[in-house]
Formats: C-alpha cells, structure tokens, sequence
C-alpha cells in the first residue's frame, strides 16, 4: 500500500514547478527505494511520445507505427514530463501540447484511434492532470480549471505560488500556499478544501503548512502545531492530542489515527496517541524510532534496556515479535533501515552502523526469530523489492557494497546476482506472478557521472543472466516487470554534443531500429494515487 509525501520534503516539492508529481502512500521517500519504487508504467498501454526536431511524435507499440503530431516546441525545449492518458482503461482519451517555451503550453486532447484529430483545451498551461473520468484539471496564468464536456471551469484563483493535493476518489483537492521558503519553521496559512464537482469551498485558518499529514482520500488532514496535533473539520481545527513533541510515524498518523510520538516533558518516553483521546506508554526508555513504509499493526523502535544497551524492538498487532541485541548504537549519525516485501513473511533491518542486514519472521514457527542475512557491508545503496507481488516472496533484492568493491553488488538476500552494477543509483525489480519468477535490473558500469544515463539492462530468469539493450539513455517511461521488456523504447548510443539519438524497441528477443535524431521521451505522470502538482 502507497501512501503521500508531505510538505515536510521541501526539495521534492520545489522539484514540482512545473511538473505533476505522483504522492506516493509510503514514507518510502525517506530513502533511495523510492527511486526503484517510482518506475511505476508513466506512459500509454499502447504508444509512447517522443520529441525529434522541433516535432511531437506517437510511437505505438504494436507494429512500430510512427505518427507525427506536428510542432511542440517554441525555442527547442523538450517537455520531459507530460499528463498524457487517464490512469483508466475506459476512455480512449490522451493529451498533447504545441508551443513549448520551457514553461507553459498549448494542451489538446484527442483519442489514440484519431491522434492528429486535436481538440484545443487552454494556451499557456503550466500543467494539468486527467482525471480516470477524463475530465482535465489545468493551471493557466494562476488561475485552476476543470474541463468537462469541452467546456473550461474556473476553480481557484492564485493570489501566490500554491500546491494541489488531489484525493483517492477524484472529486477533492486541498490547496495548500507554498512553503518552501519558510522551511524549518511553523509556517501558519489559509488552506482551501474545493469539491471539484460542486464547487464547496472550505477555508481553513492557522494552518501549518510545515508540518501536516493526510489521508489518501482526504477524509482525515492534521497538522502539528505547539506541540499538539489539530485535524481539521467542519471548517474548524479539532484538537487531537498535546504536550507532545512532533508524531514521530509523521506520513502515516491521518491515514491510522494513531500517533507515536514523546510527551515534551517526557523526552525518554514513547507513546501511541489514537484520535479518541487515548494514549498508551509503549516505552519508558525510548531511543529512535524506526520509521516505514506505512503497515497499521507494526512498530519498530530501539530503546535502552536495563543494563543501558541500545536494543531494537519489533511489534506486530500489538504483540512484541522480539527484543534484538547489537543492532544499532546511540549515535546519532546512524539509523536503521527497513524493509517488507509485499507478501513475504519477514521484515528485513539494515545497520547503517554494524554494516549488517538482518531479517526477522513475522509468522510460523520461527516468529520472532532474527537472522543475519549479510554482515559484509560497506555501502548500502537501495532496497529494490517488489510492492505487488501476487505470490509469497521471502527474498529482498537490494544493492551494497562489500568489502574491496568499489562497485555496488546486487543482492537477492544472501546470494550475490551481480557483483558489479556500478557507481551510482540503477534501477532493479523482483516480479513472481506465482507462475514464474525473474528480476529486471540495470548496471551503470560504463558511467562517468549519475548525469550520464548510460544504462545496461539486463533479464535473470532461471539463473540465466539476458541482456537487452545497451548504452541506454532512456526508456519510454517504465520498466514493463509483467513483459520482460517486450515493445519497450528504448533511446540509445545518445549524443551529448548533438542531444540525440537512435529509438529502438525490444522485440521478440531482439532491438530494433526505429528512428534516428530522436531528443528524448515525454513521460507520462498521471497518477491514479493522490497527486500535488503546481
């Protein structure tokens, strides 16, 4: 389960400028797994867009067709991110855009059946957003729309730069000023709370932008302010719980209704806070927490045990799984990572202090039980792990470093897949579908910097290491797990100095040629989950 970032992450907000960000349901950004996490499909079921010359291209992946769109750019600039295709398999609708100038553009619809058949929605769009309905929610000139029915209605006017957080069902958006200048602080404002659909408009007052957390359909919006956390309703703040430092599990409380967090005068304590005005002291020693992807009935904190050693402790539905020795010390430069496979029965810790990976079983005869699964660490890179598997998946991919490599290795728990994968950030998959199970993974060994982009992609299936395209720049938006890389684009043998290259597709086992003199990609990033765009 997916869960929304918070305003807490100013640099991935002031990334927002003028782009559509997908809010993922997780504190997974909190570290490099959001990287592998977010190479969820950003384009068509059935084509991709691409820019060469000063031209829009439609590749589409059955049969290779080629379908130029006519000109997109202004003064050259290419659109690397673009709301292209509803998340929904109902409507045949997709966007385009002409008259790029780095910043805004014109924005057009028409159906991937009749693509050069555009119907014009609005000049000079900052960005815009379809909805699974179809209907269109744009920024022009400071001003929010909806298109519906070929038609433009205003929803807000801008007074300052604003972010939109846009709900589960579609049919709310809360409009939040942008913080990003008076990071670190409280930072106090009005939000606005618009039903898209009948245009209610509820203000809200003293709003800490700095400091607030939501529920994916936003029936639940807190924030944290004087030490205590208000949820808002009605129109009014609603006082949940005070005289606390701030919720430690700060992206997930609104969702769960449950705070952890310290009392002010209680620095060692941690307790659980639910929205009925209950609390429970969990420890009277606490250290860390230990923060995770959002899972309502676990917990994982370190705390000082009797004899003053630093011991990490793992509950589940209340019931402590297990009190873990030598874990992590009390300094504060180090902090203990986590991961949960989705269906696996183990939750995998990694000390960045002890340079060790450790997994604990969560069910059967060894619950409770931790075992190390890698103590030769250096380096520790990305958690790579599958969010959806449909079988049960007892092994965690990740990427470190072991001692006398320079290069990362990927890992499958205790066995080593590929020694060498490079330097830098590359992304990797684990997919069991409960029929077959494989990995998809990237090695950046011929890169001189994270800004090169030189990839090698790679199939491992049945202990059989495939490669599939070489010397890559990009790819059409996605890593296809369910396809094993068939129809994919890819952009390789890239030109720095021109800012081209050649467009190939992965089929049937071989790359083709598709076109030459190619830019670069328009990603699609419609999101189906909670979005913030400005």
């Amino acid at each position: 389960m997916f869960k929304k970032l918070t305003s807490k992450l100013p640099v991935i907000f002031c990334f927002l400028v003028t782009c559509l960000f997908v809010v993922f349901a997780s504190a997974c950004s909190s570290s490099e797994k959001s990287k592998s996490e977010s190479q969820k499909s950003t384009s068509s079921n059935k084509f991709s867009l691409y820019v060469k010359g000063d031209n829009l291209y439609m590749a589409r992946y059955d049969k290779s067709k080629i379908i130029d769109l006519g000109p997109c750019t202004t003064n050259g600039s290419v659109m690397k991110e673009f709301s292209i295709t509803p998340h929904s398999k109902d409507t045949d609708l997709f966007c385009s855009f002409s008259d790029y100038d780095g910043e805004t553009y014109t924005l057009y619809t028409s159906t991937s059946k009749a693509p050069t058949k555009r119907t014009k929605v609005a000049d000079k769009v900052k960005v815009h957003s379809i909805l699974k309905n179809g209907d269109i929610l744009y920024l022009s000139n400071k001003e929010l729309f909806l298109y519906k029915k070929g038609k433009s209605i205003s929803l807000f006017k801008e007074k300052e730069e604003m972010k939109y957080i846009l709900s589960k069902a579609q049919d709310e958006l809360l409009i939040i000023p942008d913080s990003s200048r008076n990071y670190g602080k409280d930072y106090l404002a009005n939000v606005y709370l618009i039903e898209i659909y009948t245009g209610n408009n509820t203000v809200y007052s003293g709003f800490n932008i700095n400091s607030f957390d939501y529920s994916f359909d936003l029936d639940s919006i807190c924030y944290f302010k004087d030490n205590a956390v208000y949820q808002l309703e009605g129109g009014d703040s609603k006082e949940i719980v005070k005289g606390i430092d701030e919720p430690y599990n700060s992206v997930t409380y609104s969702s769960d209704k449950v705070i952890y967090a310290s009392k002010a005068d209680e620095p060692t304590s941690l307790y659980r806070f639910d929205f009925n005005g209950n609390e429970e002291l969990v420890s009277d020693s606490f250290e860390k927490f230990v923060e995770f992807n959002m899972k309502e009935n676990f917990l994982a904190y370190t705390e000082k045990n009797s004899e003053g050693k630093i011991i990490l402790k793992i509950a589940q539905n209340g019931e402590t799984l297990g009190e873990y020795e030598d874990i992590e010390d009390d300094d504060d430069m180090y902090r203990l990572q986590e991961a949960h496979p989705s269906k696996s029965k183990y939750w995998y810790f990694f000390s960045e202090e002890n340079k060790k990976l450790w997994k604990v079983a969560l069910e059967g005869s060894k619950k409770g039980e931790i075992e190390l699964v890698n103590d030769n660490v250096t380096d520790f890179l990305d958690f790579a792990y599958s969010q959806d598997s449909k079988a049960e998946n007892d092994d965690l991919l990740y990427k470190a470093k072991i001692k006398g490599n320079d290069y990362y290795s990927l890992f499958l728990d205790k066995n080593i897949i590929n020694e060498n994968v490079g330097k830098y950030y590359s992304p990797a998959h684990l997919e069991n579908n409960g029929t077959e199970s494989y990995i998809i993974y990237a090695d950046t060994l011929s890169q001189a910097s994270y800004k090169d982009h030189n990839y090698t992609y790679h199939i491992l299936e049945n202990g059989k290491d495939t490669i599939v395209a070489e010397n890559v720049k990009d790819y059409n938006g996605f890593l296809p797990e369910n396809d094993k890389f068939e129809k994919t684009y890819f952009l390789t043998d890239y030109d720095e100095i021109k800012g081209t290259g050649i467009l190939k597709q992965y089929l049937n086992g071989k790359l083709k040629d598709i076109d030459h003199d190619v830019k670069g990609f328009v990603r699609n990033n419609t999101s189906s989950f909670s979005t913030i765009f400005r």
